[in-house]
């Protein structure tokens, strides 16, 4: 580095207001102090060696550890040699009071208690997992001190807020006015708003995920949004933080684990000063830190240990918390807490996962510590070059060795060329984009992109000891796994496919447990093709699924604890729960019905038939009506053919009918954003009446309601729709049709221009009528068209094409030939005759370009 850069990087410093003799002091405090600090950043492998060799070296007799205090007890089953990372600490709060005032808000319903689950991943090279696993190995204790995350969930009461005027109260903990400064105060606008600000804004799954993002952060965005990091990324050229961290620190080798010591505490004390005393306190980092300074003193006083026979592992953030804050830490709100550890993948504890405070390459640096450990550092980037390459080569790509050399050669010319002494990820990347994609990357890179995906994060899943035991639920889920021989599924992040026929017995018993998993939402089974009302082939009773396993299939589980012990049990209650909340319509209700046969729930069958009963009586509402008379039917075919009871399902069906038939006169002024499904339903009850599968279905009482509704509906599309159901019911003739758009051509201007929604709505019920009528239909829309002038027939054009639109291409080729023969044309082949004269032909082409031109700029 020159004289000259090395006085600029200076001058920049100074221009932070950086007191660089303050941090040094503070820096020197922190280190010399009795108490011994280690700081780390998660799932570091070079952090962790480090730790290592000062566990090993000072041999203390407890280690707190920044990890979750609500999980202490579960440390014995961490070390447990059968437990294998990576694995997660799964912690889950029930807030069955509603103590914070969010059931309803991040919950489905105000009487359903929200739940806020939170998972700590540990990696083999997590330098919290490694120290617990050395303090073992040296005879420590190990004590969890951070504050259990309920403890930092905002309640949706109001709070007071900080004023510009005035710091105050903020979630109750009060700011020392005396260390707030006017800056401070002043910038507090100018800070985008804290997530937990917002907690009435959203859908419940945003609320869930600012939650979610909030706890999982931890503080490492601190320090990335610190004035010193910033100016330090654009001195240096960091394009990220994880850029930046693997220069400075991670593809670095020490000598001596206290230099490293020293230089990350220094990097963290200049971000730390840099950053706003009022953002530590909008993230809780504030009360976390009290959290923890009141449970290492706690801890040191029950064991009756000095400070120096101890040793604290946190994040490098908090080394330079204010040991003389007096303050609290929240009180955690009483709820019901569960804790666990599950098994963890390496794709989950990625950032392509969504984890907050994920790593960009769990395979990646899995292999930094491997070869670290066995004194192969210098060959990480080369070993992750033929793994890259690898993968590649399995998706059928072909690279060569050479490719291989020229990206090694490459990577370290990159390095070097960066001012790095040792190759980092990124200069792997970019130099295996410039030596093996063979064109644009956005365009040609995709293949390449994908290899380095599967290289970087890798399929690594772990391990829990069968000592730690499971609940009822969880362990009635993997009990029937193994039954229905679905083993292969646990374990693996890849899906299978597998196709159930219900007519067999371990299909049909197959096919149970995964409706109940699906209705349950745990999500390791997926419908990719339901069953279809065919009998002659079968396929009423065949369901194709996709199974894939994940480390949410375990947290999911988790949360139905509070539903019963078993698949079964908590199936029974949710579909309890869900005919309460949907005992007003008649389709809901049904769909639970068929719910409860697929999930073979025989109580739930008969209790689910009562609550359709009351649904069809008091809902007046015709789609849900409709929905629930197709479901029924498709449920009386499956009964039916395994001669099963069926009960009072007959009557169901024949009253649900009635009642939807009655319904049709409500919607003939549907407002436009219902009117297809209006349609879609007018289509369903029609095609029911035709089948004629139920000869008690009063075809008569349909075909009259909607020939009331046809003249009752001042919607044109929708008048259209009404009379084309007559039509395919053979109820009215194609001509009267006709006779009916002859009509539109003799009104004023403003109903002729309505036609093209008519149409529209004929074309899209009827089909067989419309081709037996085309003759009198086109000779009608023929005189339409006559009458029309220009304006009138630009305004009717769009959806006349988008009547059109709704045909099968062989309709539109029939109507079209009908069309040809109608004006002269004597066969199709005629078409590419035009017998006119040569004046009327380019009278042709340019009414054709013009309108051309006039249609380009339309939205069809």
């Amino acid at each position: 580095m020159t004289q000259q850069s090395i006085s600029e990087k200076h001058k920049q410093l100074t221009e932070l207001n950086l007191d660089i003799e303050s941090v040094k002091a503070q820096v020197e405090a922190v280190l010399s102090s009795e108490l011994y600090w280690f700081p780390v950043r998660h799932h570091s492998p070079n952090v962790a060696l480090n730790l290592r060799k000062v566990m090993v070296k000072r041999k203390p007799r407890v280690v707190f550890i920044e990890g979750p205090s609500q999980a202490n007890d579960l440390i014995p089953f961490i070390i447990d040699t059968k437990t294998k990372p990576p694995v997660a600490i799964y912690s889950s709060f029930r807030d069955d009071g509603n103590m914070l005032g969010l059931a309803g808000i991040a919950s489905a319903a105000e009487d359903l208690p929200p739940v806020f689950p939170v998972w700590y991943p540990m990696l083999q090279y997590s330098p919290e997992y490694v120290a617990i696993k050395v303090a073992h190995e040296i005879g420590a204790k190990v004590v969890f001190i951070d504050l259990p995350h309920y403890a930092r969930i905002k309640s949706a009461k109001p709070v007071e807020v900080l004023t510009s005027e005035k710091p105050v109260s903020l979630d109750s903990h009060p700011i020392d006015e005396s260390r707030v400064s006017d800056e401070i105060v002043a910038s507090i606008d100018e800070i985008e708003p804290h997530p937990d600000a917002l907690i009435d804004e959203g859908s419940d799954e945003q609320i869930d995920e600012r939650i979610k993002r909030e706890l999982e952060e931890g503080s490492e965005h601190l320090i990335v949004e610190s004035r010193f990091y910033q100016e330090l990324a654009k001195t240096a050229g960091y394009r990220t933080y994880e850029e930046a961290w693997d220069s400075l620190f991670e593809m670095r080798s020490f000598d001596d684990p206290e230099v490293f010591r020293k230089e990350f505490s220094a990097f963290c004390a200049a971000s730390r000063a840099t950053t706003l005393p009022v953002r530590m306190i909008l993230d809780s980092t504030i009360d976390r830190e009290r959290h923890m300074l009141r449970s290492i003193d706690r801890g040191l006083a029950e064991m009756n240990l000095k400070a120096s026979d101890a040793m604290v592992v946190c994040g490098g953030f908090h080394l330079f918390m204010d040991r003389e804050d007096k303050n609290d830490p929240p009180t955690p709100p009483g709820g019901t807490v569960y804790n666990t550890i599950v098994p963890y993948s390496f794709f989950q504890v990625s950032e392509l996962s969504g984890y907050a405070a994920g790593t960009r390459a769990p395979q990646f640096y899995q292999r930094v510590w491997d070869l670290q450990n066995e004194q192969r550092f210098d060959e990480v980037y080369v070993e992750h070059i033929v793994a890259v390459l690898t993968e590649a080569r399995k998706k059928g790509n072909v690279y060569s060795s050479a490719d291989a050399i020229a990206v090694a050669q490459h990577t370290e010319m990159l390095s070097r060329l960066r001012g790095r002494t040792i190759p980092v990820l990124d200069d792997l990347h970019d130099a295996l984009v410039t030596c093996c994609c063979k064109g644009d990357p956005l365009e040609e890179g995709g293949p390449l992109f994908t290899a380095i995906d599967a290289a970087d994060i890798g399929h690594k899943i772990g391990k829990v000891t069968k000592e730690l035991g499971q609940l009822p639920v969880v362990a009635d889920f993997y009990s029937n796994m193994e039954s229905l021989d679905l083993g292969e599924v646990l374990g693996k992040e890849k899906r299978l496919n597998v196709e159930v026929d219900k007519r067999e017995s371990l299909g049909e018993q197959r096919s149970v447990f995964f409706h109940r998993l699906r209705f349950l939402k745990v999500p390791v089974c997926a419908l990719t093709e339901a069953p279809s009302g065919d009998f002659t082939s079968g396929k009423l009773f065949r369901e194709k699924w996709q199974l894939k396993w994940s480390p949410s299939v375990d947290s999911a589980l988790i949360e139905l604890n509070i539903y019963g012990d078993s698949i079964e049990r908590a199936a029974l209650a949710a579909l309890r729960k869900c005919l309460k909340d949907d005992q007003d319509s008649a389709g809901k209700i049904a769909q639970h019905l068929l719910r409860s046969v697929d999930m073979d729930l025989p109580d739930m069958v008969r209790m689910t038939e009562d609550s359709l009963s009351d649904a069809i009586d008091n809902d007046v509402r015709f789609i849900s009506l409709v929905q629930a008379l197709t479901t029924m039917l498709v449920l009386d075919k499956y009964l039916i053919y395994r001669n099963l009871r069926r009960g009072m399902l007959d009557d169901l069906i024949v009253r649900c009918f009635d009642r939807a038939c009655f319904a049709i006169l409500d919607v003939v002024a549907a407002p436009e954003e219902q009117q297809d499904q209006v349609v879609s339903m007018l289509v369903a009850l029609a095609e029911v009446t035709q089948q004629g599968d139920k000869q008690n279905l009063d075809r008569n009482l349909f075909a009259q309601h909607v020939r009331d509704a046809a003249d009752a509906s001042p919607v044109p599309f929708l008048k259209g729709a009404f009379l084309g159901i007559l039509s395919e019911l053979r109820e009215l003739e194609p001509t009267e049709l006709a006779d009916f758009v002859r009509g539109l051509a003799k009104s004023s201007v403003e109903v002729m221009v309505t036609a093209g929604d008519f149409l529209d709505g004929v074309m899209a019920v009827s089909r067989t009528s419309l081709m037996l009528g085309a003759d009198s239909l086109i000779k009608a829309i023929d005189e339409l068209l006559r009458a029309a002038e220009w304006e009138p027939f630009l305004v009717m054009l769009p959806k006349m094409r988008a009547a059109f639109e709704r045909m099968h291409i062989t309709h539109r080729d029939s109507l079209a030939s009908r069309v040809a023969e109608i004006y002269g044309l004597k066969a199709a082949s005629s078409l590419t005759e035009l017998n006119i004269s040569t004046a009327a032909a380019v009278t042709v082409a340019r009414l054709d370009k013009r309108v051309a031109e006039i249609m380009k700029d339309w939205e069809l």
